[in-house]
């Protein structure tokens, strides 16, 4: 299983790792969010546990889930696409909230379930590597 996981040439390894940087940035950025409301507002607090986890996810969705360094270009447009996802995320929650009511769990999974895949597939095309002589010049 972690070979898996560690292997870049393997099918599912990018998924995995994903779902391990993902759980970590999740998990540091709660642990965060409540240490630094200690001193400062919920608001301002998670402003900037939100920033701090934007460059972690993108500074690891480059080189642990796919391999490759973030350029400023592709990393500037990760963070846009992270931001536009975040704004599919708010359309979801409304969405549901709107027709239907369900409860927290329920909310969140779904939200989850279509955010999660669309940030992936946003670093798979942003960060993944290209063979030799066929990026940009």
């Amino acid at each position: 299983m972690l070979a898996a996981v560690l292997d870049p040439g393997s099918r599912f390894g990018p998924l995995l790792r994903f779902a391990l940087v993902g759980g970590s940035n999740t998990l540091v950025t709660l642990g965060l969010f409540v240490l630094l409301q200690q001193w400062l507002s919920p608001g301002v607090a998670y402003t900037m546990v939100f920033a701090v986890g934007l460059a972690y996810t993108t500074a690891m969705t480059a080189r642990v889930v796919f391999g490759t360094r973030p350029t400023w270009w592709s990393g500037a447009a990760f963070v846009g696409w992270y931001l536009l996802v975040y704004l599919v995320g708010l359309l979801v929650v409304r969405g549901l909230h709107t027709w239907w009511e369900p409860g927290a769990l329920v909310t969140a999974v779904v939200t989850v379930g279509v955010t999660a895949p669309l940030n992936f597939l946003g670093g798979r095309v942003l960060f993944q590597r290209l063979p030799a002589g066929t990026g940009p010049a």
